[in-house]
Formats: structure tokens, C-alpha cells, sequence
């Protein structure tokens, strides 16, 4: 059976026909094992699922943003939600994408993280990864390209070979370079979207804490060199700021990042021979010193727009750190930067969500972003002199000594919406069933609960 589809494939290879009719057939030949392999990986995964309409809404307008920011596509893209309780994501060439419910129950109400998903097998298939690699299995490197013959309809029995060739290929999942070129896609069309590009790196976080908590191996399965993408995408997601614009000066307002939006805590300096740029806080309700930042040596400090976090810059003795604490003293966070540079510049973004700040002095001084109970730390901009930021709606703008500005722009993200929001309802459920008593000559009477439960 194999050598049938082999021979199907080398006649059309052989043939000599226009490029659009070559096109033509390759995109049916695709859809065609799509869909036969969709029907048993459909029902090996329990089969299609009914989200709710609010969740079927809300999936529908990231999946056709994403589909609307493509180039040009070949294929009719369709969206297919599995039963399976299993944290897995993946595509049929064609044009069909695979959730399960698993995968949408670690994702949550993340849209940015299930545009990132959706993004990335969208990717998959627009690379052709896996009728390429369906080729290699049958033991021909095809090149998408190549001359093909117009063949009405491929033959049932072709069609299931290659189909049953394919699961093979999906399930033990592609190589390294196939996810990385993939990856790199899918963050572009992200950001052609209006989704933040780091979606996806932060799904892939999940994905492998999920892994260490459930070791089953099938995630890595699926989902193989997730680390490894994961160091490649946070190289590459500062690619999609702007570059730095000059901006006149007299246009910023630069206010201390030190001081606490709720007027509890004063930032004093606390000096001494081995610390001499040494901070701490004072407490202005309890009228004492805080304690808290001994003995560490903290050099700057960021309170978040709401008050809720501080932000701190801290020499380990071998490199420095980003320390998040809470209003209570608490360390909520540790960010291990590895960097022999200083941090300086701490600056909250207004929704308090990312941080800005800055490594290095003189003219090697580059800006990073790191955002908040997440792994992403990018790297957005090099400026020379750097000496303050602030970090305003329309991006983080950089004062240098020289008194240049540099404005620079994140790339726009566009919140979701749906055509009709579907409001929550609450269920009123009644605390007690109402019994029915037996009256005088036959009759019968109703008693209503005295109470419900709301």
C-alpha cells in the first residue's frame, strides 16, 4: 500500500503542468489526508466538543483575528475543540486545528496565551510541516514547490495510507527546527493580530511546570525542546518594539517611581562604608524602620501604580536580581537575571503588569522589559547615557544625559471582543423542595419553601 502512494506522489512529480494547477492539487491532496486522519484523531481524543457559547465566542473571534492576519493562505481554516482531558494542541495540513479541553483548562481565561496555541499550529500548517514531513515517512523528501499533476480526486485507498502515515507524524511531533520556524511565525502573526508575542512563551512556561507536575512524558511528546523555544522566543520578541524615537523633552513628565501611590512608606537612603548606595524603607504609620531589606543590598526600588508591589534591584554577590515584595514584606517574586551590570531604572508599566529597567552604564545601556508573574525578560533597546525612564500609554520613553529622549513603543495589543457578550447568570437554586399534602375529600395541597438560596 505504501508503494501506491509512493508511485502516486512520483507521477506527480514526473508531470509538467502550470504552477497554479500544481498548487491546486497539492492544497486538495492536502485537505484530503487532513481530513481522513481528522475523522480518527477526532475520535481518538473522545470527539468534538460544544464549548459553552460565551467560550465558543471568544474562541471564535481569536481564532478568526489570527486567520484575518495572514498574508495569504491557501487553506479554509477550521477550529475543532476535543473532548480529551489531555493538555495537547495540534494541526492537520489543510487547514484544520485541533484544542483539547485540557489544553483550554491550563489556559484559562488567558486570551493572550490561547492566541499564542492557535498561532502556532495556524504556523504549522501554512509551513506545510506536516505534509513535508507526511512525505519523508513514506520515504520521499517533497519539496511543496515541485511540479504536480491535476488529479481530480486522489484515491480513497492513497488517502488512508498517507492519513494513517500522518497521525504517526502528529503524535510523535516534529523536529526541533520545524517547532522553531513555527514559533518565530506564529509571534509575527500575533503582533499582526494585536496580540502580545510573548503569549506564546508563557504557554510554553505552562506547559512545562505542567510537565514536572504530571511527568508523564506526554507533553514533551507533543511538545518536544520546549526550554529551547522558550530561550529562542525571548530573544526574539523585543524584535517587535519599535525602534528608539527622539521625542522633545518639555513632553515628559518625570515623577518619582520611589514614592508609595498610598502614601504609607518613605524610600530613605541608608549608607554605609560597605553599602553606600544602600535603601530602605520607613514606615510612616507604625513610626519605625522596616527591616525587610536586611541585610540585602537594595539599590533601587519601584512602587506598582496601584501600590500593591515593590519592586527592588539586588546585588547577590555574584550578579544582580529584580526582588517583587508585597505591602506585607513578603518576596512575591525573584527574578534571577544573571546580570553583572547593575539594574537601574526600575519602572512600572500604568497597568503594573510588565517592568522596565535597565543593565549596563555608558554608552552600552540597554533597556529590558520583564513582565510580572511571568518568564519573560526581553530585551527591547540599546540607548548610550541613559539616566532615567518613565513609562507612559503609548511606551517607556528614556532620558539620556546628553538630554536626548527616546520614545519606544511596545507593539499594540487589542483586547478581545465578542459580537454579543453573553452575561454570566447567576442560578438561583431553591433551599427547599416543595411537598405536596394530602387534604380533605382527595384534594391536595402545595407548600412552598419559606426560604431560597441565592
Amino acid at each position: 500500500m505504501k508503494i501506491l502512494v509512493v508511485c502516486l506522489v512520483g507521477l506527480i512529480l514526473c508531470s509538467a503542468v502550470t504552477y497554479s494547477a500544481q498548487s491546486s492539487f497539492m492544497v486538495h491532496f492536502e485537505r484530503a489526508v487532513g481530513k481522513s486522519a481528522k475523522e480518527q484523531l477526532t475520535a481518538a481524543y473522545g470527539g468534538e466538543i460544544q464549548v459553552s457559547l460565551h467560550d465558543h465566542l471568544r474562541l471564535q473571534a481569536i481564532f478568526e483575528r489570527l486567520c484575518s492576519a495572514l498574508d495569504s493562505s491557501e487553506y479554509q481554516y477550521s477550529l475543532i475543540v476535543l473532548a480529551s482531558g489531555k493538555v495537547n494542541a495540534f494541526s492537520l495540513p489543510g487547514g484544520f486545528i485541533f484544542v483539547t479541553r485540557g489544553m483550554l483548562k491550563l489556559i484559562g481565561d488567558d486570551d493572550q496565551r490561547l492566541a499564542g496555541v492557535l498561532a502556532h499550529e495556524i504556523a504549522h500548517v501554512e509551513k506545510k510541516h506536516g505534509i513535508n514531513a507526511l512525505m519523508r515517512q513514506l520515504g520521499l523528501s517533497v519539496s511543496v514547490e515541485l511540479g504536480k499533476r491535476v488529479l481530480e480526486v486522489p484515491t480513497n485507498q492513497a488517502v488512508q495510507i498517507a492519513s494513517q502515515a500522518l497521525i504517526e507524524v502528529v503524535q510523535s511531533g516534529y523536529s526541533r527546527e520545524a517547532e522553531f520556524e513555527a514559533d518565530l511565525l506564529a509571534q509575527y502573526y500575533l503582533v499582526q493580530a494585536g496580540f502580545d508575542p510573548t503569549g506564546i512563551i508563557h504557554v510554553l512556561s505552562d506547559l512545562s511546570v505542567y510537565d514536572r507536575e504530571h511527568p508523564s512524558g506526554e507533553v514533551f511528546r507533543s511538545h518536544p525542546h520546549i526550554h529551547a523555544r522558550i530561550g529562542h522566543l525571548l530573544s526574539t520578541a523585543g524584535s517587535f518594539w519599535s525602534e528608539p524615537q527622539l521625542v522633545e523633552a518639555q513632553e515628559l513628565q518625570f515623577s518619582s517611581k520611589a514614592t508609595d501611590p498610598l502614601g504609607r512608606f518613605l524610600v530613605e537612603a541608608c549608607a554605609s562604608e560597605s553599602n553606600p548606595a544602600r535603601l530602605t524603607l520607613y514606615d510612616q504609620q507604625n513610626g519605625q524602620q522596616v527591616t525587610w531589606f536586611d541585610p540585602l543590598f537594595v539599590t533601587e526600588l519601584a512602587f506598582a501604580p496601584d501600590g500593591a508591589l515593590m519592586a527592588t534591584a539586588v546585588w547577590n554577590q555574584v550578579s544582580w536580581d529584580v526582588w517583587l515584595w508585597n505591602r506585607y514584606g513578603s518576596v512575591v517574586e525573584r527574578w534571577h537575571l544573571e546580570s553583572a551590570d547593575q539594574i537601574r531604572n526600575l519602572t512600572f508599566a500604568p497597568d503594573g503588569k510588565k517592568i522596565a529597567y535597565t543593565r549596563g552604564s555608558g554608552d552600552q545601556v540597554e533597556l529590558w522589559v520583564g513582565y510580572v508573574g511571568e518568564v519573560s525578560r526581553i530585551k527591547v533597546a540599546e540607548i548610550p547615557l541613559v539616566e532615567s525612564l518613565v513609562w507612559q500609554v503609548g511606551g517607556i520613553t528614556a532620558a539620556a544625559a546628553t538630554g536626548e529622549c527616546y520614545r519606544i513603543a511596545p507593539p499594540a495589543v487589542v483586547p478581545v471582543k465578542t459580537a454579543d457578550p453573553i452575561p454570566v447568570v447567576i442560578e438561583r437554586k431553591p433551599r427547599l423542595s416543595p411537598e405536596i399534602d394530602q387534604g380533605l375529600k382527595d384534594s391536595v395541597r402545595l407548600t412552598r419553601p419559606s426560604s431560597i438560596e441565592l
